[in-house]
């Protein structure tokens, strides 16, 4: 009994450890392929590519592509599939092969950081969720147990890389532990997605110095700008709502993989003529949340960004490229609650974030059907103060009941936590 305990710990606290150590090593690297394309670390700019020389914007995009689509016509099963996902190896005995995962993170990390549209958080989550495996292996730890330490290293990937402790934890717990906490059991399970997530974020502090990702704020909201929060609400809504839908029937048409030599750098080349009118839409997103929060935009250009952002992230997917939907769909939602209080004449930077924020999170919730996680995703990147925290939650929390009551009409929808459409929520 005493020695499997010790098991047991020394498999949860070296989990911790190991993913933060490859979320941390996984952002240093997403910045080095940065530069290494476009001559600067663009994710972190308000401008995107716009300042980046031309020729670099052209090629760069393809080029990162083309080694992208190789490895994976490579990799990838014939006549068409994918890799086994980490949804796969801890939902059944199936096990995530070290050669193929890595091999697979890296060329996400390659395609998502010479300028597709998509998210890099998938890398990290495969690469901790192997670590895992590997551990579970060694200490022997039971085949319960072991589920919930591949889905806690799979959430504790991203909180190192986005330094965000509790949606890692939620991430895991929300979208595939799903404990029941009438249980004895479902709180250990807390406990373990909570202490490998925190350990994750702050072995990460020794690369990234517990920097926020976003710089905002502190969000505040008025009394008449309640109202404009709940438009913020309903339009994010349906909004995120529909981009699950379309992302999900992305992924159910993917190309078949002897195609994807030339399928993925096609799609680049489609995201690269969209940039050509808004440089802000390569990557994951963080670049259109940086603009929003540092100064108003006019409206015309918030439309045109967030046609342009989702139009993008489409592209890639249907090109058959690999990475997240986080960020995209957070940069969707910030879009939203820019655009909508530029709408109503709101221009206190603080009440922006507010809206910015609301709306990123309420678009998250409905494209990964998971309120809790997006909610606390939302509010831990931006760190906008302790008044954000209740009206964020409720704001995320009255999308979701409205989502919920409208998919029970039989819409064609549904309201299930933790499975989005085509299973988004956790492509790898």
């Amino acid at each position: 009994m005493v020695t499997s305990r010790i098991r047991f710990v020394a498999a949860v606290v070296l989990t911790g450890l190991a993913s933060g150590l490859i979320g941390g090593l996984t952002s240093e690297l997403s910045h080095l392929i940065e530069v290494c394309a476009f001559g600067v670390p663009f994710s972190s700019s308000t401008t995107g590519v716009g300042e980046v020389v031309m020729w670099r914007r052209l090629v760069a995009p393809i080029m990162g592509a083309l080694i992208a689509g190789l490895t994976w016509r490579w990799l990838r099963p014939f006549p068409s599939g994918s890799i086994t996902s980490v949804r796969q190896a801890i939902d059944s005995p199936t096990r995530l092969r070290p050669v193929e995962t890595i091999v697979d993170a890296l060329a996400q990390l390659v395609v998502v950081g010479s300028g597709s549209s998509l998210g890099r958080e998938a890398a990290p989550r495969q690469m901790a969720a192997l670590a895992a495996q590997g551990l579970s292996d060694t200490f022997r730890v039971d085949v319960a147990t072991r589920r919930v330490v591949l889905a806690s290293a799979a959430g504790a990937g991203l909180a190192s890389v986005y330094n965000v402790p509790v949606a890692g934890a939620l991430y895991a717990l929300e979208l595939t532990v799903r404990p029941d906490l009438r249980t004895k059991r479902g709180w250990g399970q807390v406990g373990i997605a909570g202490v490998i997530s925190v350990l994750s974020t702050v072995t990460a502090w020794l690369l990234n110095h517990d920097r926020p990702i976003y710089r905002s704020p502190a969000a505040t909201v008025t009394g008449p700008g309640l109202g404009w929060m709940v438009l913020v609400v309903a339009v994010s809504t349906v909004v995120g709502a529909g981009m699950g839908v379309l992302f999900g029937e992305m992924k159910r048409r993917v190309p078949v993989t002897s195609r994807l030599w030339w399928t993925v750098p096609l799609g680049s080349a489609g995201v690269t003529a969209i940039a050509l009118a808004a440089p802000q839409v390569v990557g994951n997103g963080q670049v259109i949340v940086n603009l929003v929060l540092a100064h108003p935009v006019a409206p015309a250009s918030l439309v045109i960004l967030l046609v342009g952002k989702i139009l993008a992230t489409t592209v890639a997917l249907r090109s058959g490229a690999a990475g997240g939907l986080l960020t995209p769909s957070l940069s969707a939602g910030a879009l939203v609650g820019a655009l909508v209080a530029v709408v109503a004449g709101i221009d206190a930077p603080s009440q922006i974030a507010m809206m910015v924020i609301v709306g990123a999170g309420c678009v998250l919730s409905m494209t990964q059907r998971a309120p809790l996680f997006a909610a606390a995703f939302a509010l831990e990147l931006t760190r906008a103060g302790a008044l954000g925290i209740p009206v964020v939650v409720a704001a995320v929390m009255l999308g979701w009941t409205g989502f919920v009551l409208v998919s029970r009409r039989g819409l064609g929808l549904h309201g299930r936590i933790g499975r989005a459409p085509g299973h988004t929520s956790d492509p790898r």
